[in-house]
């Protein structure tokens, strides 16, 4: 694939075989591809009841076909040979050698077409291959998202997103534009965001600035319990690291020769008490003395600790720069896509939210939102709330064959969404 880079977006690229043989190729910029209209017949059938799939209709076997591919002969040949060795071809109707042609071709059409990504191209893509990665999250329903959301060019807007490859948050950079004033501060429950669509987007460096990935938890301990209370958290997180690599290192005999060395220290300062291990009495002091030495050197620890300053890591300057922001100008919209139960989100999300400014969740099942909705439904400030699905069923649109789609998924999730009053 080097071979498309610094090229311009909707080059065509032609898939050379390699020399080597097999089912490498290369790629070549190509001017023009090849013509597929002279590959239908001329004799078409008028029904296709006659026709029996038995798996005999095709003479090539998979072997001649795989032969054909590795010696360098282009698609057009490829399925040029197919339907001359293919028994029900000419019976099929007009519209069945078109379909039977097209399929052929997404499989055997060696020319490439490099497209600029988008969001509607890269929701596509995932959710062909998999919709639970991205929290069966359909295109109708990101519209209605992005649409009850209002994000604009302008303005603060918050995400709490839970699981989706960053598909919302791409949606909403790509509205927010770029040399726009506009921020997103994308909340996320674990330590690293998932920004795999953001990243697919190529959206310039400007723009990435303004998107602000934070830990919900770090956000919510910054902003109510102050820059101490965090560092604090960082340092004890980083002496327990420290604890237990030191634990996984030390051995056993080295536990023991500190032990030893420890009890021959606690001796020699007690000076005038007298005492063997064995006997009661002398067990009972040095357990004291070891633990006047041990609280000790925990002393020392904690004083050498205080003396070097705790390094902030990046994250910390993500998440105090979310807080300014949000200081600075209450957020103009709030989104939740959440894979959890919303409650306890919205009811910790909705003070950063502005007067009179919409809010929208989004779950793949109905219950959580409805209890959400009665939850919110208690509160006086919440107006308008409103919990819908979509059904979305796609059409075929075709001259005397229009029909709905077969395929396709049963539900895409449901919405609710209410407005913030003062």
């Amino acid at each position: 694939m080097r071979e498309i880079v610094g090229k311009p977006f909707w080059s065509t690229f032609e898939m050379v075989p390699s020399r080597n043989g097999g089912r490498a190729f290369t790629l070549k910029l190509a001017e023009q591809t090849e013509s597929w209209d002279d590959l239908k017949g001329d004799l078409s059938g008028h029904d296709n009841r006659s026709i029996t799939d038995d798996g005999t209709s095709q003479k090539l076997s998979k072997e001649e076909i795989l032969q054909l591919q590795e010696t360098g002969k282009t698609g057009k040949e490829i399925i040029g040979s197919l339907i001359e060795n293919s028994k029900s071809f000419a019976a099929k109707t007009e519209y069945s050698q078109e379909k039977y042609i097209k399929k052929k071709e997404r499989k055997y059409f060696r020319f490439l077409t490099v497209c600029r990504p988008t969001v509607v191209s890269l929701h596509e893509v995932h959710f062909r291959l998999n919709p639970d990665k991205i929290g069966g999250l359909r295109m109708d329903a990101l519209a209605q998202i992005l649409s009850y959301s209002d994000v604009q060019s302008d303005g603060l807007y918050m995400l709490y997103d839970s699981g989706s490859q960053g598909l919302p948050a791409a949606a909403m950079l790509d509205r927010i534009g770029t040399n726009t004033n506009g921020h997103l501060i994308n909340l996320h429950p674990g330590n690293i965001p998932q920004t795999a669509i953001i990243q697919a987007m190529n959206f310039p460096g400007e723009l990435k600035d303004r998107h602000v990935t934070v830990n919900i938890y770090s956000f919510l301990r910054l902003h109510y319990q102050g820059e101490s209370s965090v560092l604090d958290s960082i340092a004890a997180s980083k002496n327990a690291v420290d604890n237990k690599v030191t634990k996984s290192k030390d051995s056993k005999e080295a536990t023991e020769e500190t032990n030893d060395k420890i009890n021959s220290n606690l001796v020699s300062n007690l000076g005038t008490v007298d005492f063997k291990l064995e006997d009661k009495a002398g067990a009972d002091i040095a357990l004291i003395a070891s633990e006047e030495c041990a609280n000790a050197l925990k002393r020392k620890l904690d004083e050498s600790a205080d003396a070097v300053p705790i390094k902030k890591p990046k994250w910390f300057f993500e998440t105090q720069r979310a807080v300014d922001l949000l200081n600075a100008s209450k957020a103009r919209g709030l989104t939740i896509v959440a894979k959890e139960h919303p409650l306890n989100i919205v009811n910790a999300l909705l003070p950063f939210l502005g007067a009179s400014r919409p809010f929208v969740i989004f779950h793949m099942h109905r219950e959580p939102l409805q209890e959400t909705y009665m939850g919110l439904k208690q509160k006086r400030g919440v107006i308008n709330l409103r919990l819908f699905t979509n059904f979305l069923r796609s059409y075929q649109v075709l001259p005397d064959r229009t029909h709905p789609n077969i395929l396709t998924s049963d539900t895409g999730g449901y919405i609710l969404t209410g407005y913030l009053v003062e």
